[in-house]
């Protein structure tokens, strides 16, 4: 019995199998590195309901986009240099394309705000600063 015991250990160690995988298409993937360059709040009916601020691709100047945040610094979207907003879905993988138009009303879209919102400049530092503790 003691034989048959170690000859079962000896097959279950012998087997073995690995897998790997890689996301779709990694080999055409591109890496960026974005810069925070100015920001502001958003008020809508004498409040601030939230903050947007713009990113540039430091390699690329023309690319880039404004990330969306409440007023807890909780990033809610984005909207792309082409006016595109996408909103962040909890439990979701990918944003979800809410339509496309100015920054203003994008991200009145993504904070669900008034169209008539204002964007105020507020020093970047202030935002980045903000959000260092509140996004933790």
């Amino acid at each position: 019995m003691a034989i048959a015991s170690l000859g079962l250990a000896a097959a279950t160690v012998g087997c073995r199998s690995e897998t790997t995988s890689s996301p779709v298409h990694l080999d055409a993937a591109v890496v960026s590195h974005a810069r925070a360059v100015s920001a502001w709040e958003v008020w809508d009916d004498k409040r601030c309901v939230g903050s947007v601020v713009r990113y540039d691709d430091v390699d690329r100047p023309s690319r880039g986009y404004y990330s969306v945040r409440n007023r807890d610094q909780q990033a809610l979207g984005l909207v792309d240099f082409d006016g595109r907003a996408w909103r962040y879905r909890p439990h979701q993988r990918d944003p979800e394309w809410i339509g496309t138009g100015t920054v203003a009303h994008a991200t009145s879209w993504i904070l669900g705000c008034s169209e008539d919102c204002e964007l105020v400049p507020v020093a970047l530092d202030s935002v980045e600063r903000d959000s260092a503790g509140a996004s933790r």
